[in-house]
């Protein structure tokens, strides 16, 4: 197999030096370090707003099961042991249990959210924080239900 190089018109084979694709390397490192921050950056975004979809999805659905099955259902979070549960108010077994991610904190006034039955959620306001000190809000509609993200 003949390797593929350019011959010019003196006779002298033209290819790149080894400056040349030192150069080369040189500039697709620094573009690389230069860069690194944002990804990290906008992973850590990624990995905020997905956590609070999930939440309130998570809210959405213990929402509708309380109105469904006729019962208080309550959503405890423990940013401690980095996880919230929800149990059947007077049930002490766990109906699902839900990580939250190392890189998130929660802040919020009430560790115990009730869905009642009637459709009215306790009124909280839950802030979710990352590492980059980005925050998303989730706030409960109260009486009339539902969860509402707010970007900060």
């Amino acid at each position: 197999m003949k390797a593929i190089t350019m011959t010019l018109v003196t006779g002298k084979i033209k290819g790149l030096t080894f400056i040349e694709v030192l150069f080369v390397v040189i500039i697709i490192g620094i573009l690389t370090i230069v860069s690194l921050p944002n990804f990290r950056k906008t992973f850590n975004n990624l990995q905020l707003k997905s956590f609070a979809q999930e939440l309130q999805a998570s809210m959405n659905y213990l929402h509708q099961r309380s109105v469904i099955e006729g019962k208080i259902i309550y959503l405890n979070i423990d940013d401690e042991k980095k996880e919230y549960f929800a149990k059947i108010k007077g049930n002490s077994e766990r109906l699902r249990t839900y990580r939250i991610p190392n890189d998130i904190k929660i802040e919020t006034e009430q560790k115990e959210i009730l869905f009642y039955p009637d459709g009215s959620i306790d009124k909280v306001i839950i802030k979710l924080i990352n590492l980059d000190n980005q925050n998303i809000t989730l706030t409960t509609k109260g009486v009339f239900g539902g969860v509402k993200i707010q970007s900060q």
